[in-house]
């Protein structure tokens, strides 16, 4: 895969977990710089429909700890990924292959998007249950 110099992932990390773990590790190994940006809860209930079940200033501590991260930025309503594209000028987006172009495409990003392998038998609705 190419080596990018920065690249970002989105996403609630509620609750965090293995495959999250993986896919930091799978996108570090592509680039230089890993950032990763944790949805807020406004923005979890807006896209998702439910309330946070981990709060944020945790989610973001668990995924300051992880050693793949280089950076943790957040994503809001008001600061989505057009927003942090522009603040963080990484060179890619990394997502997990759960997302498919038909899915996500970046389309309006500048950026090209990245699908990394789902790690399966894991996800983070599975855990709430």
């Amino acid at each position: 895969m190419k080596k990018y110099k920065r690249g970002i992932t989105f996403g609630a990390f509620d609750p965090l977990h293995y495959g999250h773990i993986k896919l930091f590790e799978r996108a570090k190994e592509s680039c230089d710089e890993l950032i990763v940006c944790v949805s807020f809860p406004v923005y979890i209930k807006k896209h998702k429909g439910r309330d946070e079940y981990i709060p944020i200033n945790e989610r973001i501590k668990a995924v300051e700890a992880i050693r793949y991260v280089d950076e943790v930025g957040y994503q809001s309503i008001k600061f989505g990924k057009k927003e942090a594209i522009k603040a963080y000028k990484p060179d890619v987006i990394f997502v997990g292959s759960d997302w498919d172009p038909k899915t996500f495409t970046g389309e309006g990003l500048g950026v090209p998007v990245v699908y990394l392998p789902h790690t399966n038998g894991i996800s983070s609705t599975i855990l709430r249950k």
